[in-house]
């Protein structure tokens, strides 16, 4: 029996791909974007399209497995699976759940550093159970913005909320500038759009001190020093505040003491 599961990537990324799933008799045949899709349209990332080769690996680990020989021996890597052997899953908990009542024992739950944030977005593991479990430890309290937090901060300082551009809305745009991102490597469901935009006539400058896949792709890269970020900023806004390029009548709305310093 051969059927096509609609699906969405569940991975810690915000594009959501559209996924479609071939299954043929209880096993995944194919995988592949969903041409319906506003965004992705049906275009996946290296990462997810080679998803099947690691759900059915043959190295793929699918039990506990102890480590029987210590790291770091001449020849491990040749002979990995020979550094462990498989344990039940009742002795795998039971091992994990001694050694933390022995740490907790001796040097207090908060000895247990929690490391974890978005990984696989499911409405178990994702902000959910993992949070519940290290409350319940007693473990150290840890700030879960390893992330994202220097350019949520930037959002909300510049527009009131975490919400980036929408997409779709580059294709309108006449001048983009890229800067410190590489889109061409590393966002590569907004590049469709923003060739578009430059099919249109719009205009790609990238600012990186690192020639990226984007910077070689740009009308126009502009290679800083590392650390100058601040410098080229302020001679900007010094530039469109002296030549009259600045929007006032935007920034007296959406800005506060920005017009009584020019």
């Amino acid at each position: 029996m051969k059927k096509v599961v609609h699906a969405a990537c569940p991975h810690d990324c915000p594009d959501a791909c559209g996924v479609l799933i071939t299954v043929e008799d209880g096993r995944a045949t194919r995988i592949q974007g969903d041409p319906a899709h506003p965004v992705t349209r049906g275009f996946l990332c290296a990462k997810v399209a080679k998803y099947l080769d690691r759900v059915y690996s043959p190295d793929r680990v699918l039990y506990p497995m102890r480590r029987v020989r210590p790291k770091g021996l001449a020849g491990e890597g040749a002979r990995a699976t020979r550094a462990f052997e498989r344990i039940t899953w009742d002795e795998a908990l039971d091992e994990i759940t001694s050694r933390f009542r022995a740490i907790a024992s001796e040097f207090g739950p908060e000895a247990i550093l929690p490391y974890s944030y978005g990984g696989t977005l499911g409405a178990l593991n994702g902000a959910s159970m993992d949070r519940r479990f290290f409350h319940r430890l007693g473990a150290s309290q840890l700030a879960r913005n390893i992330c994202s937090a220097a350019g949520e901060a930037g959002l909300k300082s510049v527009i009131g909320i975490k919400m980036g551009t929408d997409p779709e809305q580059f294709t309108h745009s006449r001048y983009i500038i890229a800067w410190g991102a590489n889109i061409h490597g590393n966002n590569v469901h907004l590049w469709p759009f923003i060739s578009e935009a430059r099919r249109k006539g719009a205009k790609l400058v990238v600012i990186d001190p690192y020639r990226t896949r984007t910077a070689a792709c740009a009308d126009w890269y502009l290679s800083i020093n590392p650390g100058t970020d601040a410098a080229l900023a302020l001679g900007m806004m010094h530039i469109m505040v002296r030549d009259g390029l600045a929007d006032r009548a935007y920034l007296a709305s959406h800005s506060l003491g920005f017009i009584d310093q020019i």
